[in-house]
């Protein structure tokens, strides 16, 4: 045997084959000294294959020698030319959905171009290939416009037994789409005719073309197995279909909604993908096969994934676009829509009023931009609310009263009033005051006034107080409620008890 550094030649390796048929007793040395008295006497014909065997190696142990191998003894040039080939083949996917829908906006058909969306459902993973044995598949007919309008679904039954992988495939099913097993599995045996009828039912009867099926991105290498499972059996087409990510779809028309509605764009395809895989209609009843909505597996089942992809495609852009849902095909059929409601956003300014969602005012359909306009959007404030108060807000500042109420005439100690007396005396007409308009802070507000409090905390009239109840009061009407000054705290001294915020009595 040849050191592992020196290169091989031809006399070793005739050398090693000649050990192996006449002496496989011989040393090293032995063998060398009788196998080069033969080698001494063949001519350059018999020796040919030896040297050409020998050049054959060298190229093998120099590639060797430069190729580097992964821990699993892969080598690195290998592992990088698939993940380039990925790369192009994600790279050229994208390429297409941009193409696809850019198309669409070009031709003014955006909210009529359809889409097909599948779903797939399978047992178990065999360990030899890695192929997925088919329990379900449904596939659906999608556009903005007309919302799920088709869909194909069936029960799939392999026709095989899954030896060794028994217990996969039952805590498979248990814990998601619960179909019995091979070999009792519901569906259709004759897994080239659900091959063809998927062909069928994507095919463009005008181009004769078949659109490609967009579904999760996880999943598209499931997909891609099960049609390939689908099409291994006799008599079925043998077309290979492009299967593209749904999420990706999602972005790139919620982009094309927002510039045809003109309102702003997702910043990236993370918050499309974020909202996409909220599955809102993911308990969603009535929209599963019969074996689901029965076994209450509805979540599970093929027929449900592509109905609700459609209503979340409906329910993100269909608004973008101002198109009607209607349900049972953009949403589900017990929808109520009209508990649907976008509120406008307000750019009234104080001179405006506020039109409340509670007043009888009715609204037109949604425009673009997902947007609703009242139709008394600008009405004026009436005079109705054209009052102001009497009554100071130490928060606004202090201010001198209009009225002096009959405490104050009688010059007798500071009480707080009743919720009657505070309801009958907080407001009164006066529209002659700017100030007082400055001062009213419900003046800018919509027509919808609260009900004044029952205990105020701001009905005390220091106008007609006396000099020495106005310095008594003074920390209590400056400085907000209850809170005193450091120089007048030897006032409240004489104060027997007090009740609330900012009002009190002597004794």
């Amino acid at each position: 045997m040849p050191p592992k550094n020196q290169k091989p030649n031809a006399f070793m390796i005739f050398a090693l084959e000649w050990r192996s048929k006449h002496g496989k007793w011989l040393s090293m040395g032995e063998l060398i000294k009788e196998a080069g008295e033969v080698w001494k006497n063949m001519d350059e014909k018999q020796r040919a294959p030896y040297k050409d065997r020998a050049k054959e190696e060298h190229i093998m142990s120099s590639r060797a020698a430069a190729e580097k191998l992964t821990c699993t003894g892969i080598p690195v040039s290998q592992v990088e030319k698939q993940k380039m080939d990925h790369e192009n083949k994600e790279r050229q996917m994208k390429r297409d959905i941009e193409s696809t829908v850019s198309k669409s906006v070009k031709n003014d058909n955006l909210e009529k171009q359809s889409y097909y969306f599948i779903m797939v459902n399978y047992f178990t993973k065999t360990l030899k290939g890695g192929v997925y044995v088919p329990a379900e598949l449904a596939v659906c007919k999608f556009s903005l416009l007309e919302g799920v309008s088709r869909v194909y679904h069936t029960l799939i039954n392999p026709g095989v037994n899954i030896y060794g992988h028994q217990y996969e495939a039952q805590h498979h099913a248990d814990t998601t789409h619960n179909l019995p097993l091979p070999p009792m599995a519901l569906g259709d045996k004759n897994l080239g005719n659900i091959y063809n009828e998927v062909l069928n039912f994507i095919r463009d009867p005008e181009t004769n073309s078949y659109s490609p099926l967009y579904t999760l991105k996880e999943c598209i290498h499931i997909v891609d197995s099960v049609l390939e499972f689908l099409k291994a059996d006799n008599g079925a087409n043998n077309l290979d279909l492009k299967i593209y990510p749904i999420q990706y779809l999602f972005y790139i028309m919620k982009e094309a909604t927002c510039e045809v509605g003109e309102i702003e764009k997702p910043s990236s395809f993370y918050i499309t993908d974020a909202y996409f895989e909220r599955d809102f209609y993911e308990y969603q009843i009535g929209i599963g096969c019969q074996f689901h909505e029965k076994n209450d597996r509805c979540k599970y089942c093929t027929q449900s994934y592509v109905t609700r992809w459609g209503y979340m495609f409906c329910d993100y852009m269909c608004r973008d676009l101002a198109i009607r849902l209607e349900p049972g095909r953009h949403c589900p059929i017990n929808t109520n829509l009209n508990a649907i409601i976008t509120p406008a956003p307000s750019r009234n300014n104080d001179t405006e009023s506020i039109i409340s969602m509670s007043n009888a005012s009715t609204h037109t359909n949604p425009v673009a931009g997902s947007k609703y306009y009242y139709d008394d959007q600008k009405t004026s404030i009436s005079d109705a609310t054209n009052k102001t108060y009497t009554q100071d807000f130490p928060s606004l500042g202090a201010r001198k009263a209009k009225k002096k109420s009959p405490l104050a005439e009688q010059d007798s100690p500071v009480r707080h009033k009743s919720s009657r007396q505070i309801d009958e005396s907080v407001v009164s007409v006066d529209n002659d005051d700017d100030d007082d308009d400055d001062l009213n802070p419900w003046n800018s507000r919509s027509q919808c006034i609260p009900r004044e409090p029952d205990n105020s905390h701001f009905d005390i009239e220091y106008g007609g107080l006396n000099s020495s109840d106005a310095d008594d009061c003074n920390s209590v009407s400056s400085f907000g409620r209850g809170r005193g000054r450091g120089s007048l705290v030897n006032s409240f001294s004489s104060v027997a008890s007090s009740r609330g915020r900012g009002s009190y009595f002597r004794n």
